[in-house]
């Protein structure tokens, strides 16, 4: 008798456990609305500059701008963050060169990444094709808000990353 009373109370709070369970919220553009605001570092010998704007209407929009003092050389970027129809968050962006110039292996579609991780200060992007390069981008922000690093990788087949470079970046006051 004594067990079935044991056995009774433990699926009774097993069961009132899973009720008040709470399912993790779907990731949202919310999730990474730590990256918004003015960035500024070091990027291959030049200056990296990068923007956000905040979370509005699901969506955030994004640029990056890389110049060598010394050269006329530039590269540029166009991003933006959206939650999807079928509720993935999913980023995309374009490469152009001087005068707008779009990158010859971007022209039929840009480069997507889908949100495959979320928490405080920390998001991951994977594309869904891993052969992509890039193939994820990882944002992290320190607790702080005043840094914000940016791993870019590129992944074998195996999934292991096979190249990698670092953005550090330190948030610009606005002027």
């Amino acid at each position: 008798m004594r067990i079935l009373g044991t056995l009774f109370v433990l699926s009774a709070v097993a069961l009132l456990g899973a009720a008040g369970a709470e399912e993790p919220p779907a990731p949202s553009v919310e999730s990474v609305a730590f990256i918004a605001g003015t960035w500024h570092g070091e990027l291959f010998g030049g200056e990296a500059d990068e923007s956000w704007m905040p979370p509005r209407a699901g969506t955030m929009l994004g640029s990056f701008r890389l110049t060598w003092p010394e050269s006329r050389k530039r590269l540029y970027e166009f991003l933006i963050i959206e939650e999807a129809e079928n509720g993935e968050v999913v980023m995309n962006f374009r490469h152009f060169g001087p005068r707008m110039e779009l990158w010859k292996n971007e022209v039929e579609a840009p480069l997507s990444f889908v949100l495959v991780e979320a928490g405080p200060g920390r998001a991951v992007f994977e594309a869904p094709d891993r052969a992509q390069k890039p193939a994820r981008f990882i944002f992290e922000s320190d607790e702080t808000g005043r840094s914000l690093t940016i791993v870019v990788e590129s992944l074998d087949a195996g999934g292991e990353t096979e190249d990698s470079f670092t953005a550090e970046y330190t948030r610009r006051k606005a002027p």
